[in-house]
């Protein structure tokens, strides 16, 4: 008899044979998320797999009512909820839901995103024979308006300064629990970076990035002006950060590759797709939109629209950026990664041979 379906018609199994290992476990990583995690939790009914597998909620402390809003899935999820506020951060949330984790392949995703129907049934295959995956993220873009929805598909990103070491957000990746403990799991001092951080552990250790795209989450924008300043200020702190603790491999990169990576610039400028987004169907040239939106009175209201959103969505990541730069503190006490870890790397996968991947 195959495993139970997990979906609106089906309720978790609840016989002895519940007890048996899951394929993996969907990890999120909660505080104060009363008002977004029913739509994460109310994705994941949706999904369809012929395997066992569990979700475990993590409240990192939230003075809401994010466990029972949590916990009242549980008979429409294989679902647990767990108390992950001894330690605070989403770093030490995960953690804690990976030590909780029954299932040999950890996938973590976050309570105010969502993900897609076939998110799971995409994912499991691809994790099944690569121990690190990265999936997709789609993410409204800053050309949306209410009446047209617009969207780019990222997976990998890139840091200027390490172009070589793609990295994916915690938000959409996946790993093993044998590669995750091995490496160190994430780190709990970094306020933001982590999900950097643990990438580029990952392939230092030996365990390349795969891309998923049949997985596909829905990636929720902060919202509000100060919520976009505070979040690309701590990216400013969390990557000044990451530029000390991995200084030495950089500086070992960029002996292998014999010039500078190029231009360092802003978060925004130089943290790049590892592949071209999938963009939303619009004209390629500005002239050409330009043109399309100046058509009639809707197309110059949606022009407007667009405009206004994308100067507020661009200052606000400035500002963020700014301040991040002014307020940033690097803790020089913190090990730095040792160079002999990025000389192995060169010497087992010599990425200059064939190209950056």
């Amino acid at each position: 008899m195959p495993p139970p379906r997990y979906d609106r018609r089906v309720a978790p199994d609840t016989s002895p044979d519940s007890a048996r290992v899951p394929a993996v476990s969907v990890i999120i990583p909660a505080y104060n998320a009363a008002r977004t995690i029913a739509r994460q939790l109310d994705a994941l009914t949706r999904q369809h797999v012929d395997v066992d597998w569990e979700v475990i909620v993590c409240d990192n402390g939230s003075t809401d009512a994010t466990s029972r809003t949590a916990q009242s899935w549980a008979d429409r999820l294989p679902l647990r909820v767990i108390d992950a506020s001894a330690r605070r951060g989403p770093s030490a949330a995960r953690n804690a839901g990976a030590d909780a984790a029954r299932a040999p392949l950890l996938a973590f995703c976050d309570a105010d995103d969502a993900v897609t129907d076939d998110w799971l049934s995409g994912l499991l295959p691809v994790l099944g024979a690569h121990p690190f995956v990265v999936t997709a993220a789609r993410v409204e873009s800053a050309y949306s308006t209410p009446d047209r929805r617009l969207y780019d598909v990222v997976t990998t990103l890139r840091m200027p300064f390490l172009p070589e070491l793609p990295f994916g957000s915690s938000s959409h990746l996946a790993v093993s629990a044998e590669a995750f403990t091995r490496v160190g799991r994430f780190d709990e001092t970094l306020r933001t970076g982590e999900d950097v951080d643990l990438s580029w552990r990952l392939q230092l250790a030996g365990y390349a990035v795969t891309e998923c795209r049949e997985a596909i989450i829905d990636h929720s924008r902060r919202a509000g002006f100060f919520a976009t300043v505070r979040q690309f200020r701590g990216y400013q702190h969390g990557r000044r950060a990451l530029q000390h603790r991995y200084a030495h491999v950089i500086d070992a990169f960029t002996a292998a590759r014999g010039a500078p990576p190029g231009a360092d610039g802003d978060w925004e400028a130089g943290v790049v797709s590892a592949d071209q987004s999938e963009r939303s169907d619009r004209p390629a040239s500005r002239r050409e939109r330009i043109a399309m939106y100046l058509r009639d009175r809707d197309e110059r209201r949606q022009f407007l629209l667009r405009a206004t959103r994308s100067t507020r969505l661009a200052l606000a990541t400035s500002l963020g950026l700014f301040l991040g730069r002014v307020t940033g503190r690097i803790d020089t006490t913190q090990p730095q990664v040792p160079a002999s870890l990025a000389r192995a790397y060169l010497e087992r996968e010599r990425p200059f041979e064939r190209g950056s991947r």
